[in-house]
């Protein structure tokens, strides 16, 4: 028994708990120990005070990081989603889905290449599912030399997208990476205009007259505009672009499909990129026109050619050739977000390494985009099949290429699966029609070294 001041007495549990603070009447701890006489208890009960104080700040301290952790782990898995978790080859099911229409959607184009309204696309999730199906069989296939070994399900929804006796349409995930190759960002033929087209020629009407000047009715000629009556129609020409074929043929073994470690669709699919784009890319920009586009360096395209100013030493150039060359487009054409300089790397190499008289570099980075050089604006795209500078040669052409270029794409990249035609090899062969010419070769110039 402990007894206070107030003459109460307490068994030991009570006297414990006035110790550590704890009143029966609900007196303030710290209020409790000093009003009791107990030194002691005071010390303890700050302590006490501090511990718990210590606790509290832990335990904020771990309901942030576990916050923060949470945080980094949906971050993480946002972008392992954007990916294809759980690898680069997979994809959700939202993804597959919207393939599978997209499929569906290529087929039904193809049999009814123009617009009407009578036979509209629908797709059933008998259809989507078939797609499904299809886009797993063509990746199948590729590991396979034999379309008989793939099962039935797989078998029945290839025949329902065949393309002639051993052709499949290309799901629309791999039939957009082989045209890449055309709209890719990265190469020089995204800078031109694209159309796709259901016909086997596309045709402009192209004005070629020049009377958009008016008259006024004080000057004595009636048809001041027109002095010799010229019929309209007789100033209307036609420009057609006709796609051609462009074809790439992959053998590969029985043992290379059967026995592949890797994943060869992805490898075979690069392959098949690389060698579309680096064909179509020379093409739009030395091709000759004759069962290929109608390149912008051809002298046939009518791009005009401006030469060199007279103070400028033989075989260069100066950055005041490239801005002379520039005001050369009619300010009609002036758009800076398809206008722009075209040269090769060797060329650009020359161009970094001039000044003006101050010292400072011509060429400056873009606001918009710091690894984008620009000469008074203008960006700089490197095309590596322009030529290098050479008397005579045209190493840098500036223009609107959306206005002065136009790619017609007519036929989906299909392909066609052949396991006979070459003994023990089974070829894969890749087709697509690209046609290109210039539209408008008032919207660029080339410059040409003297």
């Amino acid at each position: 028994m402990r007894r206070t001041s107030d003459g109460k007495s307490y068994g030991g549990a009570v006297a414990f708990n006035l110790v550590f603070g704890r009143e029966i009447t609900g007196a303030p701890p710290a209020a409790v120990g000093r009003r009791q006489g107990f030194p002691m208890g005071a010390e303890l009960i700050d302590l006490l005070n501090e511990v718990r104080a210590t606790r509290d700040a832990i335990a904020a301290g771990d309901t942030d990081r576990d916050r923060c952790l949470k945080q980094i782990k949906d971050d993480v898995d946002r972008l392992a989603l954007r990916v294809g978790r759980p690898g680069p080859d997979s994809f959700d099911e939202d993804a597959n889905r919207k393939a599978a229409i997209g499929l569906l959607r290529l087929k039904h184009d193809l049999k009814i290449p123009k617009h009407d309204v009578q036979h509209p696309f629908t797709a059933s999730e008998e259809q989507i599912t078939e797609a499904t199906t299809h886009i797993e069989a063509i990746k199948a296939l590729m590991h396979s030399a034999d379309v008989g070994r793939l099962p039935e399900p797989m078998r029945k929804a290839l025949s329902s997208f065949s393309f002639g006796s051993n052709g499949f349409i290309l799901p629309v995930e791999l039939s957009d990476r082989i045209l890449s190759c055309v709209v890719s960002p990265t190469d020089i033929t995204s800078l031109f205009d694209a159309v796709t087209i259901s016909g086997s020629s596309i045709k402009f009407l192209v004005d070629r007259g020049d009377i958009d000047n008016a008259a006024w009715a004080c000057q004595s000629a009636c048809f001041a505009n027109n002095p010799t009556g010229i019929d309209l129609a007789s100033l209307l020409g036609e420009l057609e672009i006709k796609p051609e074929p462009l074809r790439y043929i992959a053998c590969a073994t029985s043992d290379l499909l059967e026995d592949s470690g890797f994943n060869i669709e992805n490898w075979l699919l690069g392959k098949v990129t690389r060698a579309f784009r680096n064909t179509v890319s020379e093409a739009v920009m030395i091709g000759s026109g004759v069962g290929m586009p109608m390149g912008i360096l051809n002298p046939a395209a009518g791009i005009p050619i401006c030469d060199t100013a007279a103070p400028t030493p033989a075989g260069q150039f100066t950055w005041q050739d490239l801005v002379m060359l520039r005001f050369q487009v009619p300010m009609q054409f002036w758009d800076p977000t398809s206008s722009g300089y075209l040269m090769n790397q060797n060329t650009a190499e020359l161009l970094f390494s001039m000044s003006d008289a101050n010292g400072r570099p011509i060429l400056v980075p873009s606001l918009q985009d710091p690894l984008v050089f620009t000469l008074l604006g203008s960006p700089l795209r490197i095309a590596t099949q322009m030529p290098d500078v050479a008397p005579g040669a045209t190493p840098v052409a500036y223009g609107n290429w959306k206005s002065a270029y136009m790619i017609a794409n007519r036929k989906a990249v299909t392909m066609q699966h052949d396991p006979y035609s070459a003994g023990f090899c089974s070829l894969f062969k890749f087709e697509a029609r690209v046609g290109g010419a210039v539209t408008c070769a008032n919207a660029a110039r080339l410059l040409r070294i003297k």
